[in-house]
């Protein structure tokens, strides 16, 4: 699987795949997988995503999202 292909949180549920989300500010990494994704933020773009993340720890934005293949 080619991580190319997925381009929205639907993708990510569709492929069994999860995301790593880092915070720039603090450090602080989190991951989900794709379900959980489309929980918190429902269906979308991962730009849309990541404007709309916000760390837990800092409070900080701007989180960098890394799509991780398939366990």
């Amino acid at each position: 699987m080619s991580a190319k292909h997925i381009r929205t949180t639907a993708d990510l549920v569709r492929f069994n795949a999860a995301i790593r989300i880092d915070c720039p500010h603090c450090a602080a990494a989190r991951t989900l997988n794709g379900a959980q994704v489309v929980q918190l933020l429902g269906v979308c773009g991962f730009e849309a995503a990541e404007a709309r993340l916000r760390c837990g720890r800092c409070g900080g934005k701007g989180a960098r999202v890394t799509v991780l293949p398939p366990v």
